[in-house]
């Protein structure tokens, strides 16, 4: 789905790693979004968006009345029909091309592919792939052979929710291969001409960029005053080019050393050469990091899943929650001051990751399933 990168990512990661234990099966990564109406799609993104940024209140009270039973329980049948008929060419394609398995990284499928399983038109098997370390009611709305969930107090929360404590697997969100593969950090440092007496520290807009991004970048560079000599900034703007070129334009007259990208397809080299990573908390940003042991300092955070996905990080040492730009740049500036807290961080990071999810996915989960069905 594209609100926002994650729920994509999180698919192609699965498709890669499905290509390299079934080389000779045939593998089809779908986004349900383009097989929506126009007018759909866009009004899924804008919506979305227009919430979080600016009446994000309401966004949280949704989030929490609907992962509610009383409310999900009411809106639970017309939200399947309305499902059903937004994607009605999804459904076709599952019917005239049915596959040998689905797997789902978003919950709009996990439920279309739900209904199929209970009318009779879809009689592969179903993973549902949670994307979020808090599975949110709708992700359970389905039947599926199999939930994949990211953490302990997930898989709980799943089994109170009436999900077969069998078919849940705590195996992490999937994230490219890249993530969590070696590398030679001394030649990435060259590639990006980083200087190596400062420590790297990489903002990321997170796909779109929400709240006070460019603030938080500012804030930062305002550092080299108290710590001159420190730190340089990486900063990812994803798609929006016209923050991306503000930026450009501030990074030219930057006391500190800044590099501004725009959508990059080599996130996991920028994190390589990352001390720390200050970003916004949706879960496959938080996994990728946590897959390469950087530590995060997260903002603008938004009601409801990512507000969880904070809560998690940091309750495990493997970062700092930070609201404001003021408070995020404080946060940078005590790790960097302080290594060996920048250092049990990194720890706690590694210990809480995931970086072999996707492959684990496919030797625990979908080849049994496929071998038995």
């Amino acid at each position: 789905m594209t609100a926002g990168t994650g729920h994509r990512r999180a698919a192609e990661a699965l498709a890669q790693a499905a290509a390299e234990r079934f080389p000779q099966a045939t593998i089809e990564c779908l986004d349900v979004l383009h097989l929506a109406p126009a007018w759909f799609r866009t009004g899924y993104n804008w919506s979305y968006l227009f919430l979080v940024r600016h009446v994000s209140g309401i966004w949280r009270v949704s989030y929490r009345l609907l992962d509610g039973w009383p409310l999900y329980h009411l809106l639970q049948p017309l939200r399947r029909w309305w499902n059903l008929l937004i994607v009605q060419r999804f459904v076709e394609r599952l019917r005239v091309e049915p596959p040998d398995i689905v797997l789902v990284t978003h919950f709009l499928p996990a439920d279309v592919c739900g209904a199929g399983r209970q009318a009779g038109w879809l009689r592969c098997p179903l993973v549902v792939v949670v994307t979020d370390l808090h599975p949110h009611r709708f992700w359970l709305s389905a039947p599926r052979d199999a939930l994949v969930v990211s953490t302990p107090q997930s898989a709980q929360v799943a089994i109170r929710r009436g999900v077969e404590q069998g078919k849940i697997r705590v195996l992490g969100i999937p994230i490219g291969k890249a993530f969590g593969s070696s590398i030679d950090r001394r030649a990435l440092q060259q590639r990006f001409q980083l200087q190596p007496g400062r420590q790297t520290i990489l903002v990321t807009s997170g796909g779109t960029t929400v709240g006070q991004f460019e603030e938080v970048v500012e804030a930062l560079i305002a550092l080299e005053a108290s710590l001159p000599g420190r730190l340089q900034l990486l900063v990812v703007c994803g798609e929006d080019e016209r923050t991306r070129s503000r930026l450009l334009t501030r990074a030219g007259h930057s006391p500190m050393p800044v590099q501004v990208f725009g959508f990059v397809e080599f996130m996991a080299d920028l994190m390589a050469v990352s001390d720390l990573i200050v970003s916004k908390a949706g879960g496959l940003t938080v996994s990728e990091s946590l897959g390469r042991g950087v530590p995060l300092v997260l903002y603008h955070i938004i009601p409801g899943q990512e507000q969880l996905n904070a809560r998690y990080v940091s309750a495990h040492g493997a970062g700092i929650i930070a609201r404001r730009p003021g408070e995020v740049a404080r946060a940078v500036a005590a790790c960097i001051m302080e290594p060996a807290r920048l250092e049990t961080m990194r720890r706690a990071a590694h210990q809480i990751s995931h970086p072999q999810a996707a492959a684990r996915i496919m030797a625990e989960v979908v080849e049994p399933l496929v071998s038995h069905g």
